[in-house]
C-alpha cells in the first residue's frame, strides 16, 4: 500500500468520541471494518424504515430479519459513513455481556406492590425498533448513557421482557454493581453511582487507539501517527531509544485497533 505523506486528522473530531457510551464506541471500531462495510452493501433492500412518533420519538421498522447484520452483533446495519452521534446502532440481546434477566426481580417487585418502570419516564432521546420475529427493543440516549430493552407488547420493559440490557458510558459504568431494577431509575436521573471504565478501555485510550486505526488504514506511516497521538516534540527526542518506546507503543496502539475493529467491540458491549 503506497505511504499518504500527509495526513491532518480532526484532533477535535475525535475528542469529542470521549463522551460516548461504550455501545458508541463499538459503533465506532465496526463501522470502519471493511467487512462490515461489504455486508452493509449486501443487505440490498433490507433496511430500516425510519419514522417519528407522535411524542416526538423515533421509530425504525424493518421488513425482514437481516441475518448478514446479525453476524455483527446488530439488529440492521446503519450507514457506516455515519458516525455514533449520528446514528443509533440497535445490538442484539446475546451479544450484550451486561443482559441479564430481570423476570424474578420485576416479579418481586410486582409482588411488592411497587410502581412500574415505565420507559417514558426516563430521560433521553427514544429509538424504537420493531423487527419480524424479535422482540420491539427500545434505545434510550443521553449524555454519558445509552439503555436498550426490550419491550413488552404494552410497550413496557416489565414484566414479560426477557432481556433488560444496560449500556453506560465510560463515565458511569456501573456493571456488576446493578442489582435491582430500581438502581436503574436512579442511575437515568443523573445520579452517580461508583463506576469503573474497562480495563484497558479507558476513554483515551479507546481515542488514541481508533486514531491509530485511522492512520494505519489510510496508509500512514506508523511515525507520523505517533506524532498525531503523542505531540512531534516527544516522537523527535524518543522515537525508538530504550525498551518502552513510542515506536513500541504506536505499534501496539494499531495491533489493538485493528483487533477491535475485527471482534474486539463486542468487548464494549
Amino acid at each position: 500500500m503506497a505511504q499518504q505523506r500527509h495526513w491532518e486528522p480532526d484532533q477535535s473530531g475525535y475528542d469529542r468520541l470521549l463522551t460516548l457510551p461504550y455501545s458508541g464506541w463499538s459503533w465506532e471500531y465496526v463501522r470502519r471494518n471493511p467487512d462490515l462495510k461489504a455486508a452493509y452493501r449486501r443487505a440490498g433492500a433490507v433496511r430500516a424504515f425510519r419514522g417519528h412518533r407522535s411524542d416526538g420519538s423515533m421509530i425504525f421498522r424493518l421488513n425482514q430479519r437481516c441475518y448478514v447484520a446479525e453476524q455483527f452483533g446488530l439488529h440492521f446495519i446503519p450507514p457506516p459513513s455515519l458516525s455514533a452521534f449520528d446514528t443509533t446502532p440497535f445490538w442484539l440481546p446475546e451479544v450484550m455481556s451486561a443482559s441479564f434477566d430481570a423476570a424474578s426481580e420485576i416479579e418481586a417487585r410486582l409482588r411488592r406492590g411497587g410502581a412500574l418502570l415505565r420507559w417514558d419516564d426516563i430521560p433521553g432521546e427514544k429509538h424504537f425498533l420493531i423487527t419480524p420475529g424479535r422482540r420491539e427493543k427500545l434505545v434510550i440516549e443521553a449524555p454519558g448513557y445509552a439503555a436498550q430493552l426490550a419491550l413488552d407488547a404494552q410497550a413496557l420493559p416489565i414484566p414479560q421482557a426477557v432481556y433488560f440490557s444496560l449500556r453506560l458510558g465510560a463515565g458511569q459504568l456501573v456493571g456488576q454493581n446493578l442489582q435491582h431494577v430500581e438502581e436503574f431509575a436512579r442511575v437515568c436521573h443523573g445520579l452517580g453511582p461508583r463506576h469503573k471504565c474497562l480495563r484497558g478501555l479507558s476513554p483515551e485510550k479507546l481515542r488514541d487507539t481508533i486514531i491509530a486505526l485511522d492512520g494505519a488504514l489510510a496508509g500512514v506511516r506508523r511515525r507520523r501517527i505517533a506524532e498525531v497521538i503523542f505531540g512531534k516534540d516527544r516522537i523527535d527526542s524518543d522515537w525508538d531509544n530504550g525498551d518502552e518506546t513510542y515506536k513500541k507503543r504506536t505499534k501496539r496502539l494499531v495491533e489493538k485497533g485493528f483487533a477491535l475493529m475485527k471482534s474486539g467491540y463486542r468487548k464494549l458491549l
